[in-house]
């Protein structure tokens, strides 16, 4: 029987993950306003979630374009403390990843300072026979090959493969390659929509 694998995004759906917390929290220790932050941070997005820009690469440029404090560990702190662990959604996808015959993978679009603080933050990590984090392969969601990797690492076809995401953008790029799959927003929808597909 051919493996089914069940593919998990990060943020806002294994994690739970505060945009405007993270840059408000970063502009306390900038000189720069929250606004002017936000703006380089989407002129930054793409550098950084294909890992173009290091942390530290990042921080620098805050530093130099932002007034950020000089402080890598400060910085770090702010940028990532509001990256929390969704205690529910870890314990389920532990559970999965127990069951005959299903393999469990995450896809994350994230840059590489948060991929630091969530290798320490999520220890489940080693339940998950692959964990793709966009800084470290260069591949942003939806770009079909960050998709294929994922198949290939968990060696399970499109047809058997599940993704769950919360960005409509990523779920549409998954279903393009043959994958199904659900656009997360509420784990009283999704955990029921996993189980059925999981056990069909």
């Amino acid at each position: 029987m051919t493996p089914k694998a069940v593919i998990f995004d990060l943020g806002s759906v294994l994690v739970d993950y505060d945009h405007e917390s993270t840059w408000t929290a970063v502009s306390a220790v900038s000189q720069a306003s929250f606004n002017d932050l936000e703006k380089l941070a989407f002129m930054l997005a793409e550098d950084a979630g294909k890992g173009v820009v290091n942390g530290r690469q990042l921080h620098q440029i805050l530093v130099e374009q932002a007034g950020t404090t000089p402080d890598y560990d400060e910085f770090f702190r702010a940028f990532c403390r509001h990256i929390h662990r969704n205690e529910m959604a870890l314990g389920y996808a532990v559970e999965l990843a127990q069951r005959p015959n299903l393999r469990l993978g995450i896809i994350s679009n994230t840059n590489a300072a948060h991929a630091d603080w969530l290798r320490v933050l999520i220890p489940e990590f080693q339940h998950f026979k692959s964990v793709i984090l966009s800084s470290d392969v260069g591949l942003l969601k939806p770009d079909p090959a960050i998709y294929h990797l994922a198949l290939s690492q968990l060696e399970t076809p499109p047809h058997a493969a599940l993704f769950v995401d919360d960005i409509g953008e990523n779920v549409k790029g998954a279903t393009a390659v043959g994958l199904h799959a659900i656009h997360h927003q509420d784990w009283a929808i999704t955990r029921p929509a996993v189980e059925k597909w999981v056990t069909r």
